[in-house]
């Protein structure tokens, strides 16, 4: 059986947390509260399939070593970006923080991505 990491709960709870938010503001226009329940999806997706994405990683990291941890962190720094200025650009309002926050599921796959490459290389 495949073991479960930190980020298998970190996924689980981001989906219950964006879910809940979806839930919790009945008021939210209907695109953005379809965005929640897609991105909380995704997170739940993402949560029963992590098992099998260590394997998919390493095989992707044999093939092409570091290019996988640069890639991963300039998303992860593009992202991280695009959201602080979406959100200030719009005065830090609650419906363009409710924006962002799909995009947290992206950051932790490709923080996924870079932990398990560190560990592979800590194995080697």
């Amino acid at each position: 059986m495949k073991r479960s990491t930190w980020f298998t709960f970190l996924y689980l709870a981001l989906g219950v947390c964006l879910t809940a938010i979806a839930f919790g503001y009945p008021n939210l226009p209907s695109g953005l509260q379809t965005s929640l329940f897609i991105s909380a999806g995704v997170s739940y997706i993402a949560c029963i399939f992590n098992p099998f994405w260590r394997e998919r990683t390493i095989h992707f990291y044999r093939r092409r070593r570091n290019s996988s941890v640069i890639l991963s962190s300039l998303v992860i720094g593009f992202i991280i970006i695009w959201m602080i200025w979406q959100v200030q650009s719009q005065n830090w309002t609650m419906e363009a923080i409710l924006q962002a926050l799909p995009w947290l599921t992206g950051v932790l796959i490709f923080a996924e991505n870079i932990v398990i490459i560190r560990q592979v290389n800590s194995e080697d």
